[in-house]
């Protein structure tokens, strides 16, 4: 089965979904599904409103729910600082899959149109890249990396390719090879125009430098977007030489549609 290996519900500050019309939506579009809720520890530098979720009331709910087809996960924010935090709560709870999100950037708002006024895209990109592979380098208990085109979706730059940044890309793709950290695909936005030649270049660059697998994600925060672009994705994954897999337990199983 395929899995969408990213979305949230009321659990997360910016969903107001119930899991049962996930699981319904899941059902009925023959997908697995493992929420992954929010929780960004250094939320008062970065937005000023909470990013978090009580985990233990999260299991108390969800977890009499847990099937073959439905799992546990978190999204963690990663960043400087907030490390031996994040690890603590990834290796003390029971999670099927552990995702680590880059949000922010040394406490700053990757989301922020603010943030990026005067920057140069250069420069801006090489230090986004550099601080991923350290992150990931800092944080090697995490699964999956999720949304590497997140600043994009924000900032008035054009899209990430690797053809533009190989030093920097190949330092990440060390990273995450060395991490066993799975490169996510996350398809939030559809795979059309620059949006898909970016994503055909960055996992390119992922596979040539020895990368093999990848999760799907849909980042869906309402019951109808999962999966969403799924069909895309994993024509570009077959084409490029990806395998799709998900995570049970915190180990990787390969899909099969």
């Amino acid at each position: 089965m395929i899995f969408d290996t990213h979305l949230h519900t009321e659990f997360s500050f910016d969903s107001a979904e119930k899991l049962e019309a996930v699981l319904a939506s899941a059902k009925q579009k023959n997908l697995g599904v493992i929420t992954t809720e929010h929780k960004d520890l250094n939320y008062l530098e970065a937005v000023g409103f909470p990013i978090d979720f009580n985990v233990d009331d999260y299991f108390k709910a969800y977890a009499p729910y847990r099937s073959e087809n439905y799992l546990l996960g978190i999204e963690l924010g990663l960043d400087r600082g907030y490390t031996a935090e994040n690890r603590r709560i990834a290796l003390g709870y029971d999670f099927d899959l552990v995702i680590g999100s880059l949000h922010t950037m040394a406490g700053q708002n990757l989301s922020s149109r603010r943030f990026f006024q005067g920057m140069e895209a250069g420069n801006f990109y090489r230090q986004y890249l550099t601080y991923a592979k350290e992150m990931v380098e800092e944080n090697p208990y995490i699964q999956s990396l999720a949304h590497l085109d997140y600043p994009s979706r924000y900032a008035p730059f054009p899209e990430l390719f690797v053809e533009d940044y190989p030093e920097e890309f190949q330092g990440l793709f060390e990273a995450l090879l060395a991490a066993d950290v799975t490169l996510e695909v996350n398809l939030k936005r559809p795979l059309e125009g620059e949006v898909g030649r970016s994503f055909r270049s960055i996992f390119t660059g992922y596979q040539k430098a020895g990368g093999r697998f990848v999760t799907l994600a849909s980042d869906a925060h309402i019951a109808e977007d999962i999966g969403r672009n799924f069909e895309d994705a994993l024509k570009l994954m077959e084409e490029i030489g990806l395998k799709v897999c998900y995570y049970k337990k915190r180990e990787r199983i390969i899909s099969e549609r």
